[in-house]
């Protein structure tokens, strides 16, 4: 695990979901994907979350009154630019059945070893 990455981690369901994101404030600035084909200044950003994906888990998070719970329980999810794949972890560990994409650098560096992580932690949808 390089130095400048973190660990997240939220409940779900019942359900811990834990991701490595960068930690911008330790990071040195050079990213190890910069020389793959895919990269674009978009798909650097995949190994952190974005406040508003902050926002989605929190109210997947919630006990009572989640209407975001409600709505992805047993639907489809579609996840465009995953990143670390937390929101769509937390997605699936409510109920959703989660597809996350993103560009394939990012999901080799950052989205498929966070999922591996969570499934062999017996993470996952419930």
């Amino acid at each position: 695990r390089a130095p400048y990455m973190i660990t997240e981690r939220a409940t779900v369901c019942g359900h811990q979901v834990a991701v490595l994101r960068r930690d911008p404030d330790a990071d040195d600035g050079v990213d190890p994907c910069f020389f793959e084909a895919d990269f674009t200044v978009a798909a650097s950003t995949a190994r952190l979350i974005w406040e508003g994906s902050w926002a989605l888990v929190e109210l997947l998070r919630r006990e009572r009154d989640s209407w975001l719970r409600e709505l992805v329980r047993g639907r489809r999810v579609l996840e465009l630019g995953a990143g670390t794949g937390m929101l769509g972890l937390a997605a699936a560990a409510a109920g959703g059945h989660v597809l996350m994409t993103d560009v394939a650098s990012m999901t080799e560096e950052s989205l498929a070893p966070n999922v591996r992580a969570n499934v062999a932690a017996g993470g996952g949808c419930p």
